[in-house]
C-alpha cells in the first residue's frame, strides 16, 4: 500500500487544513475564527468536522505511507477520495461564509488553493 511521493500532497493539504482549524479555535482575532463565528454554533461544528476530516487525511498518510509495510488501514486507502472531497467542500464552504458576510479577505485564496489540491488528489486517485 505504499505510495511514491503522492503522500507529500496529501500531507500538505491535510496539515494545512488542520492548522487552519487550530488557528480558528485558538486565535479569536484571526480571519479563520471570523469565518467560523459568522455562523455561530453551526460554524463551530463545521470547523470541527473539517478538522476531523483533515485528521483522517493525516492518519492515512501516517499509517499507509510512513509505517512499515505490514501495518496499513485499507479503509482509509479505499475511501481516500471521499476524505479529500470533503476537505474541498469544507474549504469552499468557509470561502462562501466569508463572501456572504460581505468581506473579501486574503485568506480565501488559501482556502481555495487547499480545496483545489484536495480535488486534484481525489479526482486523480492519487495512490
Amino acid at each position: 500500500m505504499k505510495t511514491i511521493r503522492s503522500w507529500i500532497a496529501r500531507f500538505y493539504v491535510s496539515a494545512s487544513i488542520l492548522v487552519t482549524v487550530g488557528i480558528a479555535m485558538v486565535d479569536p482575532y484571526s480571519q479563520h475564527a471570523d469565518a467560523m463565528s459568522t455562523d455561530g454554533t453551526g460554524g463551530v461544528f463545521a470547523i470541527l468536522l473539517l478538522g476531523g476530516v483533515a485528521l483522517a487525511g493525516l492518519v492515512d498518510v501516517a499509517v499507509n505511507d510512513w509505517s512499515p509495510e505490514h501495518i496499513h488501514l485499507p479503509l482509509t486507502h479505499r475511501y481516500r477520495h471521499v476524505v479529500f472531497m470533503l476537505m474541498a467542500i469544507g474549504q469552499v464552504a468557509l470561502t462562501s461564509v466569508i463572501l456572504q458576510s460581505g468581506d473579501i479577505r486574503p485568506v480565501i485564496a488559501r482556502y481555495l488553493l487547499d480545496a483545489l489540491v484536495s480535488v486534484i488528489i481525489a479526482a486523480t486517485g492519487v495512490r
